[in-house]
C-alpha cells in the first residue's frame, strides 16, 4: 500500500475514532460518520471541503522522503492522529472569516467574536490542565452558535449542499438546520481531540514546545479578532505568526520521526540550547509570510515599483467606480496573479499581517502607499528569514546523527512556498494552513 493510502486510511479511522469519542452525540456527528463513510456518494467532495484530502497531501509532502517504506504504518497512524484534530480545527477557525479589519461587519460578526473568545479562553485552560469540563464551559455559546451556518463561514459553500442533499434524502427525520447550524459540537470535539494529542505527546522531549505552541496559537488569535486599531508591522508578524500551527505541527512530527521512528540520541541538546525552539518559531514566521504576501514576497525593488505603479494607474482609470483599498485590489486586471492571497483574505474577511493596518488609512492613495512599504518590508523579513532558518538547519545537521529532522522543517517550509504560490480557489491553493 502506498504512503498516501496508507495515510488516508490512517486519517478516516482517526477521524471516526475522535467523533465518537471527543464530539457530543447530535445530528452534527451522525453526519460527519455519514460523509467519511463510502455511504456517501460525494466523499470525496466530502473529504475536500473539510479539509481532510489537504491534509493528508501535506502529511505525504512532510514525511513522504524521511522513513523506510516498513515506518509507513506506524507513521501514518500519527499522520492520522493529528488530521483528525486538524479537521476540527480548519472549521472552528473559519468561525473567523470575516472578522478582519478590512470588512463591513456582518450581521453575526458580534456573535462570532463572542464565541471564537470563549472558545479560545477555554481551550488555553484545557491546555494548561485547569478543567475537564469543557462541555460545561461551552454551554453558554452553544445558543451563540445556533445563528451561525457553518457552510457559509467556509470558503468552499457549494461544496456542502450536494453532501448534505445526499444525507437528508436518507435521513428525513434530520432537517438542515440542524446540520449547517450545529457547529457547537465541532468545537467541543475541537478542544477534547487537541488536548488529548498535547497530553499523549507530553511524555517526549518535544511535548512542551508542541503544547506552548498550541497555547501561544488560541491567545493570538484571540488578539487578531479583538484588535480595532492600526498595530505596529512587526507587532502584526508576531501576533500572525503564532496563529499558524506551524511551531506545534513541526513539534509533533519532530518527536514522531526522532524519537518514535528513530531515536536521535542528541535531540536533548538542540532542545536545550533553544536551536529547535529557534528553528520552528522561523518556520512559522516564513509559512506566516507567504500565507499571507505570497510571491509578492520574491519580487525584486524593481518588480515591486512596477507593481504599485500598475495598481496606481488601475486606481487612476477606475477611481469613480473604487472607493476603498479592497476595491481596488479585488478589481485589478488578471495579470496581477501575484495578489492571490491577498485577494483570498479580502474576499473571506481574514487577518492579513500585510493588510491589517491599511484599514486605518484615509485614502486609497494612503493605503496604497502603506502597501508598498508593507511588502518591501515583509519580503525583507522573508529573505532574512530563509537565511537564517538555513544556517540553523545546517547548525542541526552537524550536531544530529541524520538529517531528518533538518529536512523534515526544510521540506514543510517548502511545501507551504509552493501551495501559496498557486491560486487561493484552485485545489492546491484551498489548503489551509
Amino acid at each position: 500500500m502506498s504512503l498516501q493510502s496508507e495515510i488516508t486510511k490512517a486519517t478516516i479511522e482517526n477521524v471516526r475514532s475522535s467523533l465518537m469519542r471527543h464530539m457530543p452525540q447530535s445530528p452534527q456527528r451522525n453526519y460527519y460518520l455519514w460523509g467519511i463513510s463510502n455511504d456517501n456518494p460525494y466523499r470525496n467532495d466530502f473529504l475536500q471541503m473539510i479539509g481532510i484530502n489537504q491534509l493528508i497531501n501535506l502529511s505525504v509532502q512532510m514525511i513522504g522522503d524521511l522513513i523506510e517504506a516498513e515506518d509507513q504504518q506506524t507513521v501514518a497512524q500519527y499522520c492520522g492522529r493529528i488530521n483528525a484534530y486538524f479537521m476540527y480545527e480548519i472549521i472552528s477557525d473559519n468561525l473567523a472569516n470575516g472578522l478582519s479589519a478590512l470588512c463591513v461587519i456582518d450581521d453575526n460578526a458580534s456573535s462570532r467574536r463572542d464565541i471564537l473568545h470563549v472558545f479560545n479562553h477555554v481551550m488555553v485552560s484545557r491546555l494548561k490542565g485547569e478543567h475537564s469540563n469543557t462541555e460545561d464551559l461551552l454551554r453558554p455559546i452553544e445558543s451563540l452558535t445556533q445563528g451561525i451556518s457553518s457552510f457559509a463561514q467556509s470558503i468552499t459553500p457549494r461544496k456542502h449542499q450536494a453532501c448534505i442533499n445526499a444525507y437528508l434524502s436518507e435521513r428525513p427525520d434530520i432537517t438542515q438546520q440542524e446540520i449547517e447550524y450545529g457547529v457547537w459540537p465541532i468545537l467541543v470535539a475541537n478542544i477534547e481531540s487537541c488536548y488529548e494529542l498535547a497530553e499523549y505527546m507530553s511524555h517526549f522531549q518535544v511535548g512542551n514546545q508542541l503544547s506552548q505552541g498550541f497555547i501561544d496559537r488560541y491567545e493570538s488569535v484571540t488578539q487578531t479578532i479583538l484588535v480595532d486599531h492600526g498595530l505596529p508591522l512587526i507587532e502584526l508578524v508576531r501576533t500572525g505568526t503564532h496563529t499558524v500551527s506551524v511551531v506545534p505541527v513541526l513539534a509533533y512530527f519532530a518527536g514522531v520521526l526522532t524519537e518514535i521512528i528513530r531515536v536521535e540520541p542528541k535531540l536533548h541538546s538542540i532542545i536545550q540550547d533553544g536551536t529547535l525552539a529557534d528553528a520552528l518559531a522561523t518556520s512559522a514566521v516564513i509559512v506566516r509570510l507567504v500565507n499571507d504576501v505570497g510571491m509578492l514576497l520574491t519580487l525584486s525593488s524593481n518588480e515591486r515599483k512596477s507593481v504599485s505603479v500598475g495598481l496606481q494607474e488601475h486606481y487612476k482609470e477606475h477611481a469613480d467606480d473604487i472607493v476603498a483599498i479592497d476595491h481596488l485590489l479585488m478589481s485589478t486586471p488578471d495579470e496581477y496573479t501575484m495578489l492571490t492571497r491577498l485577494q483570498k483574505d479580502l474576499l473571506h474577511g481574514e487577518f492579513n499581517i500585510c493588510l491589517h493596518n491599511l484599514a486605518y488609512t484615509n485614502s486609497v492613495g494612503e493605503a496604497l502607499t502603506l502597501l508598498e512599504n508593507n511588502i518591501a518590508n515583509l519580503s525583507e523579513l522573508y529573505y532574512r528569514s530563509q537565511t537564517h532558518l538555513h544556517d540553523l538547519l545546517a547548525s542541526i545537521d552537524r550536531r544530529m546523527t541524520n538529517r531528518t529532522l533538518s529536512n523534515l522543517i526544510a521540506g514543510f517550509v517548502r511545501f507551504h512556498e509552493m501551495i501559496y504560490a498557486e491560486p487561493y480557489n484552485s485545489n492546491i491553493g484551498e489548503y489551509v494552513a
